[in-house]
């Protein structure tokens, strides 16, 4: 969950490094925010001729960036997500409180939820096949740098394929939990001597 908040809030899910010699410019986007680059002038501070950009923060997107369908089916997923992962974590809390050292829960549903939100996490990362990653029309910002046409993968695209990763061994291990408790019962049964024929032969 924290990799998926991670991944979700920070403005460099994914960045254009400059192919500009001699530059190191990257420039930062995020599924909600982007790194702002803004023009400083060095004749103000330092009393020199030259101009240089400046990162200064994330900020949200203009009104201007039209996102294709691609971007938004990303950011909905990763809402998806975030509720659902908030919802289950408060679930086994509550849980877990109500009754302490023994929680009975449907293993196998937690396993096809957990599932699911493996699912669409995975699914978050259409955003590197959108407008966000390709044709990207904030870089035109500044024109003094020359970027790739491409973007390439970020801490937080990196962020979202852990916790993709994450959720899926989450529903495995409960997964395993179930058959694990279909045993324990079974167990019990035959101790019981509950597996005697219900009718006799010979009767």
């Amino acid at each position: 969950m924290i990799l998926t908040f991670s991944g979700t809030f920070r403005c460099n899910f994914l960045q254009f490094p400059s192919t500009t010699p001699g530059s190191d410019v990257i420039r930062n986007f995020g599924l909600w925010w982007y790194g702002h680059l803004a023009l400083l002038s060095l004749d103000e501070r330092f009393g020199q001729g030259t101009e240089t950009w400046v990162y200064e923060g994330c900020f949200p997107y203009p009104d201007i960036i039209a996102m294709d369908g691609k971007w938004k089916a990303a950011r909905a997923f990763q809402v998806i997500v975030l509720i659902g992962g908030v919802i289950y974590i408060v679930m086994g809390c509550i849980d877990t409180c109500a009754m302490p050292g023994k929680v009975e829960r449907p293993h196998t549903l937690v396993a096809a939820c957990l599932l699911f939100l493996s699912l669409c996490s995975g699914l978050v990362l259409l955003a590197l096949d959108s407008a966000l990653c390709k044709n990207n029309v904030l870089l035109q910002e500044t024109s003094v740098f020359d970027f790739n046409d491409t973007c390439e993968l970020a801490v937080g695209a990196n962020c979202v394929i852990s916790a993709t990763v994450f959720w899926f061994a989450a529903a495995l291990c409960s997964l395993m939990a179930s058959r694990s408790k279909s045993d324990d019962d079974l167990d019990e049964l035959v101790e019981s001597g509950t597996t005697e024929p219900l009718i006799q032969e010979g009767v």
